[in-house]
């Protein structure tokens, strides 16, 4: 055994910090297992890596300087395959895609994935965006969106919370200024803010949102967010995102009455097979949030 991940770690830190002590402190371990390593790797090379002078920082010398260019350019690479092994062993996988759509980022989600990151630090997190999903050759491992009332097969699927929407405008837009709840009628005077057609927000989807004959049809939905709080239009936005911006004054909500059903969307968990420990964990969670 010459050269191990852990020789160069030692290596490496000893001529980081040009002290014994100093790189058995950030390792973790005594200063005469870094120096008995330094040491050991030496003699298997057969090669002095460090000038030692009593008293004086230990120098890499030619040889020295070498391979620790050289660690430099490795050592990250094995550290890595290093964890990826122990969470194969471990069941865990090495990459989880997650599929958000704009209407379900609500903080509780953002906040799960956020731990799901601190408890699984070596997981690679891909979030991916609803609309661009291609729903007939699903590649992703879980999906977090509004219901599309289609059948999907070959995959999990709960229902685990809902969107209830606001009509909603910027405190300086004219339906805002109204004495009372606006009426039907009323918001066909302004432009209403609006997403385009895609694989959640169906045609149809869209005639149940549409509350104007004039529409400004807004493709990203930062862009819906930017517009709405300049007051460029009304829009239906769901209360979970829309709550915030109104504590803080930067919407109104309008107060539209919707009847005694109320205007809700269910937002569906899917989620495919065969997923790991973190996967696993990251569904359990969602459903405990139910």
């Amino acid at each position: 055994m010459i050269i191990t991940t852990e020789r160069l770690q030692y290596l490496v830190s000893v001529a980081q910090h040009g002290s014994f002590s100093s790189a058995a402190k950030e390792l973790g371990v005594s200063v005469a297992a870094v120096n008995k390593a330094i040491q050991h790797l030496e003699f298997d090379l057969e090669l002095t890596l460090f000038e030692r002078h009593g008293g004086k920082k230990p120098q890499l010398t030619q040889e020295g300087k070498r391979l620790y260019v050289k660690a430099l350019e490795i050592l990250p690479k094995l550290i890595a395959m290093e964890r990826q092994a122990q969470m194969m062993s471990e069941g865990i996988e090495s990459q989880l895609s997650i599929c958000l759509h704009p209407y379900t980022c609500y903080p509780e989600y953002t906040r799960l994935i956020g731990e799901l990151a601190a408890r699984y630090p070596d997981l690679e997190i891909n979030i991916v965006e609803a609309e661009t999903l291609e729903w007939q050759n699903l590649q992703c491992d879980i999906i977090i969106a509004p219901n599309r009332l289609v059948n999907l097969r070959g995959v999990n699927i709960q229902s685990i919370n809902s969107i209830k929407w606001l009509l909603v405008s910027a405190p300086q837009h004219p339906l805002a200024q109204l004495r009372s709840a606006p009426e039907l009628e009323d918001f066909d005077h302004h432009h209403q803010l609006m997403p385009p057609a895609g694989n959640i927000i169906l045609p149809h989807y869209l005639e149940v949102m549409r509350y104007s004959s004039k529409l400004v049809t807004v493709e990203r939905f930062y862009q819906l967010r930017e517009l709405l709080l300049a007051g460029c239009g009304f829009a239906m936005y769901p209360q979970a995102l829309a709550r915030p911006l109104i504590e803080e004054g930067k919407l109104k909500d309008l107060n539209f009455d919707y009847g005694k059903q109320g205007n809700h969307w269910p937002i569906d968990l899917i989620w495919q097979e065969g997923l790991g420990q973190a996967g696993n964990w990251f569904i359990e969670q969602l459903i405990d949030e139910e």
